[in-house]
């Protein structure tokens, strides 16, 4: 009876060692408010889509090995109307539960507390698998986004339709800009592809959606267009726009910028007539990564694509697109936009892939030299 009840009181004593040490790991990790924005020279930028939160996410170990600056949550950090399989509608206490469980996760904690964060939406944290303008709680959405994200209360994005947002970091000649698209909030409806699936696979389409020509409707919505024109005329050397799905692939019929073309090509046209020189867009959605590229532009306009930080799809990687020129990797990955000020006579951006295990799985260099308008 004694050798058990010493048992009994060693096992006890272990388990409340290992309660206590978990206790304080997780006080020592979570900071009581989010890592603030750096102030100076910015050269590592990483970036990742669709975390599904209830999952083990053991790829924020591999995002603290990059030591970024700053870490572009670019849509679907949370799935909260979906569990892959079943839909269903939200509110704004499941938004806010859904949140808070991804807080709860100690590694996400980590990463947390190893660097700052910026962030946008995609269709899935917003609340809606097909949600756009008409999503009755958008508003509410918004308010619980920026909550989670230590958004100031009179802070000017809890005051415009939507969630975007743009900061420029460092001083000229080093100025990195980088702008949060909100695709969600003002966004008109999608045009169903009502074809079999037959038929779509015989064209190479992986989606459900049609282009939608109507003129009348929108993506981003007169405000964030205005605010955006904004932004692209304020001196910067290196801008990174980030948006939840791909701009320049538009081939596969899914969640993407080429079911909006005039809006897609309103974009284009924005960046020519700003002269806005240094652009490179980051994108998410299509759970694989990639590179593509638009050559009819003044400069080569590169679309970098990181998506799946716990899940992919090899069916969505495997289908044609014309414009890539690096990948795809099907694997759990995020994005890094690596800048080599110092390099010979022009900056030089690595654009670099990072397997789970923070291996590089391809890497794209980028002089900026070749991101400028003709002079």
């Amino acid at each position: 009876m004694r050798r058990k009840h010493t048992a009994l009181a060693v096992a006890t004593a272990f388990l409340l060692a290992i309660a206590t040490h978990a206790s304080q790991m997780a006080q020592s990790v979570v900071p009581d408010e989010w890592l603030p924005l750096p102030e100076g020279d910015i050269t590592r930028i990483a970036f990742g889509s669709c975390a599904k939160h209830w999952q083990f996410q053991a790829v924020w170990d591999s995002v603290i090995e990059q030591r970024p600056d700053v870490f572009l949550f670019i849509g679907d950090a949370i799935y909260a109307d979906t569990d892959g399989k079943t839909a269903w509608q939200v509110t704004e206490d499941s938004l806010r539960g859904d949140w808070n469980r991804l807080a709860d996760k100690p590694e996400f904690q980590r990463a947390r507390a190893s660097f700052p964060f910026m962030a946008t939406w995609d269709n899935h944290d917003y609340g809606s698998h097909a949600g756009g303008a008409d999503f009755p709680l958008k508003e509410e959405s918004q308010r619980v986004f920026l909550d989670f994200f230590g958004e100031a209360p009179g802070s000017s994005r809890r005051k415009q339709s939507g969630i975007y947002d743009a900061k420029i970091f460092g001083p000229e000649g080093r100025r990195v800009q980088i702008i949060l698209l909100d695709t969600r909030y003002s966004r008109g409806p999608a045009i169903r592809d009502l074809r079999s699936s037959g038929e779509k696979e015989a064209l190479g389409i992986v989606g459900n959606y049609l282009p939608n020509n109507d003129p009348n409707v929108t993506l981003l919505g007169s405000e964030q267009w205005n605010w955006l024109e904004k932004q692209l005329y304020k001196p910067a050397e290196i801008r990174l726009i980030a948006s939840s799905t791909q701009i320049v692939p538009d081939e596969k019929g899914m969640d993407e910028w080429g079911n909006y073309p005039l809006e897609r090509q309103r974009l284009f046209d924005l960046l020519e007539d700003a002269h806005a020189s240094g652009v490179i867009l980051l994108t998410g959605n299509v759970h694989f990564s990639e590179i593509s590229r638009k050559d009819d532009f003044s400069y080569p306009l590169h679309d970098f694509t990181s998506s799946g930080m716990t899940h992919v799809n090899e069916s969505y990687a495997r289908k044609h697109n014309k414009t890539r020129v690096s990948g795809p990797y099907v694997g759990i990955n995020t994005g890094l936009v690596e800048i080599d000020w110092e390099t010979g006579a022009s900056p030089l951006i690595h654009l670099k892939t990072i397997r789970l295990d923070g291996a590089i799985a391809f890497e794209r260099k980028v002089p900026l030299s070749e991101l400028q308008y003709p002079r």
